[in-house]
């Protein structure tokens, strides 16, 4: 037998990110994408890299991407007793995240920044001093090759810690984005997962892309069923 073939990656756009943030449509897709992070353990994910990749307690994090902070507010409550006195900001183009989002993280005693902007019109204009990690979610995969390096290429100039958690291109990911129906994912969601994994990541795809891998410790690997990740810290 022959070996099985490679997906070939695909990006194509998501309903989601054509919808306004507080259509119900839009409103059911975020609750979908709370449930997946949980059946994904991306958490747990982030978790486990973060804690075997930084050195010391982080002060600014920085996160692409953020959608409605859920995922954000988890974590800070995580390690909030370990990482006291964070400043965080969520940057997403049409940000969802509402009071109590906010007032949660700030109980953790992370100062949160919301930022609504175009991901490159941010780091354009941005004069933030360098943060202490960047983190992004299902964000990457939305991006064809050219403004994939380009935005990695703001992040490397950026930051001396980045991590990710993508689709991963498989087809057992395929499988299970043809599945999130079971946990009762709604239309839009059911369409935008299939397009996730064609667009997602394999291999060292990802580290190809990063701007030069001289002073940087790259780690790309698969993670859980159906994640891809990768670590890039300066050394």
């Amino acid at each position: 037998m022959g070996k099985p073939s490679v997906l070939p990656r695909r990006v194509d756009p998501e309903e989601l990110d054509s919808l306004d943030a507080d259509d119900p449509a839009a409103r059911r897709s975020r609750a979908d994408l709370r449930r997946l992070h949980v059946a994904m353990g991306t958490l747990s994910i982030m978790t486990r890299a973060l804690g075997s990749e930084s050195n010391a307690s982080p002060v600014r994090i920085l996160e692409l991407g953020a959608g409605d902070g859920s995922l954000a507010l988890r974590f800070a409550r995580r390690h909030a007793p370990v990482l006291p006195n964070v400043s965080l900001t969520l940057l997403d183009r049409q940000p969802a995240v509402d009071g109590a989002t906010l007032k949660g993280l700030r109980e953790a005693g992370w100062a949160t920044t919301v930022a609504d902007a175009d991901v490159f019109d941010w780091f354009d204009r941005t004069t933030e001093e360098p943060w202490d990690i960047i983190v992004t979610h299902l964000f990457l995969h939305h991006f064809q090759r050219d403004d994939l390096m380009r935005l990695l290429n703001a992040v490397a100039n950026s930051t001396a810690l980045f991590f990710c958690c993508e689709p991963r291109r498989s087809s057992l990911s395929l499988l299970g984005s043809h599945l999130v129906g079971l946990i009762g994912a709604g239309a839009v969601t059911r369409k935008d997962a299939v397009l996730s994994v064609h667009a997602g990541f394999r291999d060292q795809e990802l580290s190809a892309h990063w701007p030069s891998s001289r002073g940087w410790s790259l780690r790309e690997y698969p993670a859980g069923l159906f994640s891809h990740c990768l670590v890039a810290r300066k050394t």
